[in-house]
């Protein structure tokens, strides 16, 4: 297997950069607030451009929502077969315990 160049995954170093990526992409941003049965803020994150709103939980999801729509459009709904490759990714999922090792029997 080919040795990786670049690994990113989501985490506190994630959000400003998702932000900038949107706002590059000439988005419109706005952040709010809900209040939880807590009482804490939660923050909700939306973009908008082109008479189109997404909303999310987080910069990354938010991006991610951004990207689906540029690939699939306006039609970006699940169609016929394509739970298939969830099925699949799924199936094909390995199991780790809490050290790191792959649960073969699991």
């Amino acid at each position: 297997m080919e040795e990786l160049r670049l690994s990113i995954r989501g985490a506190g170093n994630t959000m400003i950069p998702a932000l900038q990526a949107l706002r590059a992409k000439g988005y419109t941003l706005f952040i709010w607030y809900n209040q939880d049965h807590d009482g804490a803020l939660v923050a909700q994150y939306d973009a908008e451009k082109d008479r189109r709103a997404f909303s999310a939980t987080s910069p990354e999801e938010l991006l991610g929502l951004v990207a689906m729509w540029e690939v699939r459009g306006d039609d970006w709904r699940l169609k016929t077969g394509e739970f298939e490759l969830y099925d699949q990714l799924v199936d094909a999922a390995p199991v780790y315990d809490s050290e790191g090792n792959v649960i073969d029997d699991y």
